[in-house]
């Protein structure tokens, strides 16, 4: 059974999940956390093919994995630089090198590990000193421990912004971490040596996993599969740390099993109580108060965005959102409602179009409502910077926001929900006649993949035309969803 980095990746964050996947690939449902890592190596090879820049005398190694260790054998003997030195040992350890190089000095071969990130990151998920470590390890395996030098991850610096062209001397850090890989090196091989282990198992407990003692965020794709009294909205939701541990060992996992005596702040009582009830806990008062004091014309506004580990436009960090598209309905006092929207055709006039038709669009009076105003206030700084021509534009479009989620994080809420309050959540339980689910595009990640598509994919004409047509369809809901949103709240605090 062969274990590679990202395999070790799995391992790290549930063992019987990649076992699964593993031995059982039949009964393995990918997940989120399958999407993180695809998002991973995506990046990853994204910025690779900008720091083997750096290495002009670098050799990319390519073909299928039997290929690659034999050219990687092959290519040893001159000692140079390699980009994707693999190597696999006789126990199943199996490793590609982002760039493997012959120090002279040391007569050793460094290996540096290559992040799309603008840090070096330990969380669960990411652990990129694990990573590198493996990999240290397995070329050790290879070569020969005293062949291996030192080690090194080369990361974004946060603080680069794109000038005129593109600086890749300035662009990345080159961090030694040598010293941290050896601190950790024996615990590494450990890990390793019980995943190998473990993947070799012919068989194993299908009875709860790791990911159960964890919360929503670090689950792995399986967790259901082991925990299947586990309700979708369950005590995870609530609590966390100790308490989690002490309902979970009580084999509580429903919230309205709860005991009415364990011991909870008064935010997490609220919740409970909120599924208890089974029924919605409405502020119509604090509504009525707030919706009235938004002032007509009102825009209901909402951006989808593309971001990048390479900095994209003039001034702009890694991994910083580019607005690509944006929906605005307009409404009137009177009722009149009217749609306007924007989708770039590239980059290149990804703002400069968009903006233009919002200053057209947008006037100087009215509220602007949105859905979780830190995301469109952030961009809306970010187009004050990058067009300070219309700066005051911008700026005063974030003094006039409104904030739709907050009427249902304070004043609004339905256990129906699932303690969550995003609006694709909110919608199917206040309108479910608007969905989402009949559309070809349905959230803001489906929407970006298939945008770059159309920038930089080989397609036709045609299908350029009906993605386009399928972003514009998924961004005007977003805004219409606002808008229907505000009317049944109207309606429900005027009774």
């Amino acid at each position: 059974m062969t274990l590679t980095k990202t395999d070790f990746k799995e391992y790290l964050l549930c063992h019987k999940s990649l076992w699964l996947k593993k031995n059982k690939p039949e009964l393995y449902t990918p997940g989120e956390f399958s999407l993180f890592l695809e998002k991973i190596l995506k990046d990853g090879d994204e910025v690779e093919a900008y720091v083997q820049k750096l290495f002009p005398e670098g050799i990319l190694i390519e073909g299928s994995n039997p290929v690659l260790v034999t050219k990687t054998e092959e290519l040893l003997a001159d000692k140079g630089t390699l980009f994707q030195a693999t190597f696999e040992t006789t126990e199943g350890l199996f490793a590609k090198i982002d760039i493997l190089k012959w120090n002279t000095d040391s007569e050793k071969w460094d290996i540096y590990e290559v992040k799309a990130s603008t840090e070096i990151k330990s969380d669960l998920k990411h652990n990129h000193l694990k990573d590198v470590t493996f990999q240290t390890i397995v070329a050790e395996e290879v070569l020969g421990r005293d062949r291996v030098g030192e080690s090194y991850i080369i990361y974004i610096n946060k603080d680069y912004r794109l000038g005129e062209t593109l600086d890749l001397t300035q662009l990345f850090v080159f961090e030694n971490v040598t010293k941290a890989v050896e601190s950790i090196r024996e615990e590494v091989v450990e890990e390793m040596k019980e995943a190998l282990k473990e993947l070799d198992q012919t068989s194993i407990s299908y009875q709860t996993c790791p990911c159960l003692y964890r919360t929503n965020g670090q689950r792995c794709d399986t967790f259901f599969f082991f925990n299947p009294d586990v309700p979708a909205y369950s005590v995870h939701h609530i609590v966390s740390g100790k308490k989690l541990v002490a309902l979970l060992e009580m084999g509580v996992f429903a919230i309205e099993a709860i005991p009415e005596d364990f011991k909870l702040t008064a935010i997490q009582e609220k919740k409970v109580e909120l599924v208890k009830s089974g029924q919605p806990m409405i502020d119509s008062q604090a509504i009525k108060e707030i919706l009235e004091q938004l002032t007509f014309p009102i825009y209901f506004l909402d951006y989808e965005t593309y971001a990048s580990p390479i900095p994209l436009l003039r001034g702009y960090k890694a991994n910083q959102a580019v607005v690509f598209q944006v929906s605005v309905h307009k409404l009137e006092a009177d009722g009149t409602l009217e749609h306007f929207e924007y989708l770039a055709h590239d980059f290149a006039d990804a703002t400069q179009g968009l903006v233009t038709m919002l200053s057209n669009t947008v006037g100087p009076v009215g509220d602007i409502v949105v859905w979780y105003e830190s995301f469109e206030k952030g961009r809306n700084k970010e187009l004050a910077e990058l067009h300070p021509e219309l700066s005051e534009f911008f700026l005063g479009m974030n003094a006039r926001v409104f904030d739709l989620m907050k009427v249902f994080t304070k004043y609004y809420a339905d256990p129906a929900f699932g303690g969550s309050f995003s609006i694709k959540n909110v919608l199917p339980v206040m309108l479910p006649e608007l969905t989402y689910k009949t559309l070809e595009i349905q959230n803001g990640t489906m929407a970006l993949s298939e945008w770059e598509k159309t920038v930089n994919g080989n397609m036709t004409d045609e299908r350029r035309k009906i993605i386009r047509e399928n972003l514009l369809r998924y961004c005007e809901l977003d805004t219409r969803a606002m808008v229907e949103l505000y009317k049944i709240l109207k309606a429900k605090v005027s009774v």
